[in-house]
C-alpha cells in the first residue's frame, strides 16, 4: 500500500508503509505548526485515513472522513 502526506504547501511526500508516513507526519506538524493529513492508496483513490495535530496528537479514522464522507448531506423534503 502506498501512503502519502500533504503539507500545508500542498506539497506530498510518499511513502511505502503506515509508520514511515505517521512519523514524518508528527516531525513535520510540530515543526510547521500545522494539521498534517495522511492519506492511503485504496485501488486508485486516495482516502485519508489519519490528522496529525501539532502537539503530537493523531486522530485516526473518525470524525469528518472515511465512513462519514461518503453519507449524504441535507434533509429530504
Amino acid at each position: 500500500m502506498a501512503y502519502k502526506i500533504i503539507l500545508p504547501d500542498k506539497s506530498e511526500m510518499r511513502f511505502n508503509d503506515k509508520d514511515g508516513a505517521m512519523k514524518a507526519a508528527k516531525e513535520n506538524a510540530t515543526k510547521l505548526n500545522k494539521v498534517i493529513s495522511v492519506h492511503v492508496e485504496n485501488n486508485g483513490d486516495w482516502e485519508q485515513v489519519a490528522l496529525v495535530y501539532p502537539n503530537g496528537f493523531v486522530q485516526e479514522g473518525t470524525g469528518g472522513f472515511g465512513f462519514f464522507k461518503r453519507l449524504p448531506v441535507g434533509r429530504r423534503r
